[in-house]
């Protein structure tokens, strides 16, 4: 990363490169989350939604299919760019293209807040759980998957490889326990509702050969936190 700019800012523009290639990329720790993460929230519909870090729109188009209104925010031009292009025809969508950390989201609070593989770019963890607590009604949820915590400690993270360069491109990470990501929830005012592993199983494998390497190893973890006052 280069020192002359912020871990936000190398991120934004990383994420940039990447968005191109995103929706076609080969990525083990995005097919674990694609098959599973939906399954949590399965039942939101018809709510007032906030998806941080809506990336190429993967889990917007979900939501938005379910009748939700969503406003989905992600820092990259890139990536929110593509992701409206191919969501044009919902109109229960806003799109917002900013750092969810800087902006103001909290006039009308939300019923659901939503994020997925955001959480290991965040390196300051209390702030981050105090906005998306800001952003929640009382007795709303938060419905979050991320890297699991063993990966992130043994060095996985988000990365790429520049078709055109051949680079390998890594984005900032920042390795945070289960309990300090609990911790950091609680003190936000969260109350912590469920835990889940998802481990790497054969139907991950099939999907590709090279997958095998995760079969019985911890992929993601996903949590349900409500706001209870």
């Amino acid at each position: 990363m280069n020192d002359k700019i912020s871990s936000a800012d190398h991120n934004r523009l990383g994420y940039d490169r990447w968005s191109s290639i995103y929706d076609s990329y080969i990525n083990s720790t995005v097919a674990v989350d694609d098959a599973s993460f939906p399954k949590l929230w399965a039942h939101v519909q018809g709510v007032r939604v906030l998806e941080i870090g809506c990336g190429t729109g993967r889990h917007t188009r979900r939501l938005a299919m379910a009748g939700n209104e969503v406003t989905a925010i992600d820092m990259s031009s890139g990536m929110i760019r593509l992701a409206q292009e191919k969501l044009a025809s919902f109109t229960n969508i806003i799109w917002i293209e900013a750092d969810f950390l800087q902006s103001d989201l909290y006039r009308d609070p939300y019923d659901v807040v939503l994020t997925a593989l955001v959480l290991e770019h965040i390196s300051d963890l209390l702030p981050f759980f105090q906005r998306v607590a800001k952003a929640l009604k009382r007795g709303g949820a938060f419905y979050m998957s991320e890297i699991h915590p063993e990966r992130i400690k043994s060095g996985t993270q988000a990365n790429f490889q520049d078709p055109d360069s051949g680079e390998i491109v890594f984005l900032s990470s920042f390795a945070h326990s289960g309990d300090d990501i609990e911790h950091a929830a609680a003190s936000a005012g969260l109350e912590l509702r469920s835990v889940e592993d998802l481990i790497g199983d054969e139907a991950l494998a099939r999907q590709h050969e090279p997958w095998s390497k995760h079969l019985g190893k911890p992929m993601i973890r996903m949590w349900i936190f409500a706001k209870t006052s």
